[in-house]
C-alpha cells in the first residue's frame, strides 16, 4: 500500500476510524458519519481550514490520532461499572484504556501542535553559603 501524500475529510475519518479499532465498535462510530468534529478539531489544530492544504502528513496523522483519542475518552467518560444477574460488567476498563492511548498520541502530537512551546532559559545561581552582602 503506498503510503498517503493527501487526504479528504472521508479518508482521514476512515484513518482515525482505524487508530481506534475497537473501542470504534464498541462506541457504535462509522467512519464517515462519527467524526466530523475529529475532523474540524484535527484541522484546526493544524492550523488549516482546508484539508487540501494540511501537506505534513506525519503532522496530520499525529493530530488526526490525538484528536480521534479525545473524541473517544470524552464519550466513554459517562462508562461505569455494574454487575447485574451475578456477573460484574468493569465499563470503566475501557474508559481507562481509551485514557492511556489518548496520552499516548498527545505525547507524539504535541511535536506538531503550536499551542505547546517550550523556552530554555539559563539561570544563575549564587552560592547559597557564600558571604552575605551587606546593603546600607
Amino acid at each position: 500500500m503506498p503510503v498517503p501524500t493527501s487526504y479528504t475529510e472521508a479518508n482521514l475519518a476512515t484513518f482515525m476510524h482505524g487508530c481506534l479499532g475497537d473501542v470504534a465498535t464498541e462506541l457504535g462510530w462509522l467512519a464517515a458519519s462519527s467524526y466530523s468534529e475529529a475532523v474540524t478539531e484535527t484541522l484546526l489544530a493544524y492550523g488549516v481550514t482546508d484539508i487540501a492544504n494540511a501537506t505534513d502528513m506525519r503532522k496530520l496523522r499525529a493530530l488526526a490520532r490525538r484528536e480521534a483519542w479525545r473524541a473517544a475518552v470524552g464519550s466513554l467518560a459517562s462508562r461505569y461499572d455494574f454487575t447485574a444477574d451475578g456477573a460484574s460488567h468493569h465499563l470503566s476498563q475501557v474508559y481507562s484504556q481509551a485514557q492511556h492511548a489518548l496520552a499516548a498520541a498527545e505525547a507524539d502530537a504535541v511535536r506538531y501542535d503550536t499551542a505547546h512551546q517550550a523556552t530554555l532559559t539559563k539561570i544563575h545561581y549564587g552560592d547559597p553559603y557564600g558571604p552575605i552582602q551587606e546593603t546600607t
